[in-house]
């Protein structure tokens, strides 16, 4: 794939939006040219502050009547009439900026990894997305994989009663290839995604989280919430509109397929 092929499909391989094989030769493109890489990590970082900017909610009544006390002086209108017509210009424009800093101040981000998923899963809970196959992957599949990730990581099940699979997928999350399990638990769709252990640097937030000794790693994205755990030599997680608890035991009694 040629760079100008790989940046006309920025947009639709950021939304998740290609099949498995073009995704795959712009992953393998990534890999060959630096250039074409930075764009892509600009974009994805670019995207992913635009949607952690417009989900934040409304401000309260109370913060900003608490700001208003104490932007405002006690008579206000006293205040501005005894001042020169400039003055009451540069407290209008300090309520905007005041307004602007209350909007746009930086607030927790989600795990990178959790905003990562959340594009599947989004997807997968609109019933947009539907599972490739079932029991092993076919060997068109396993051509694609080469040694990225192994055909073991699509046999990872929670051993949770109640959680069930209609198939999986290979695809990528972010730059990482991984086993996509489409699943349901106590109602509700439910992702399943498990990569090798080695490749966990892509998500430095995640990593330092999982190498700190937590046994779960939990976090949110947009409205559903996520639990990360290491299982051997790989990595498993699971997203879900469900309780943090239901996802913790979910992805708690994943174990290595024997």
């Amino acid at each position: 794939m040629r760079c100008h092929e790989s940046r006309n499909l920025l947009g639709p391989y950021l939304d998740s939006e290609l099949d498995t094989k073009t995704t795959h030769d712009i992953e393998q493109h990534l890999q060959l040219c630096p250039d074409c890489a930075r764009v892509f990590d600009a974009e994805t970082k670019l995207e992913v502050r635009i949607v952690a900017t417009l989900r934040e909610g409304a401000r309260t009544a109370s913060l900003w009547r608490e700001l208003e006390s104490q932007i405002a002086p006690a008579s206000p209108w006293g205040w501005l009439w005894q001042r020169p017509l400039w003055a009451a210009g540069a407290v209008a424009t300090a309520a905007v900026v005041v307004g602007l800093a209350v909007t746009l101040w930086p607030r927790e981000q989600p795990l990178e990894m959790a905003a990562a998923l959340e594009k599947c899963h989004h997807k997968y809970a609109a019933r947009i997305t539907a599972p490739e196959f079932s029991g092993a992957p076919p060997p068109e599949i396993v051509a694609k994989m080469g040694n990225e990730l192994d055909v073991a990581a699509f046999q990872y099940r929670p051993a949770k009663a109640g959680f069930l699979s209609p198939g999986a997928r290979f695809c990528y999350l972010s730059t990482v290839p991984v086993a996509y399990i489409l699943g349901e638990y106590q109602g509700v769709p439910v992702s399943l995604v498990v990569f090798k252990k080695s490749l966990l640097s892509r998500f430095p937030q995640t990593k330092q989280k999982l190498e700190s000794g937590e046994p779960v790693v939990c976090g949110q994205a947009g409205r559903y919430r996520f639990a990360a755990r290491l299982v051997n030599d790989c990595v498993v997680c699971v997203m879900g509109d469900a309780a943090k608890t239901a996802l913790e035991e979910l992805v708690g009694s994943v174990s290595k397929p024997t």
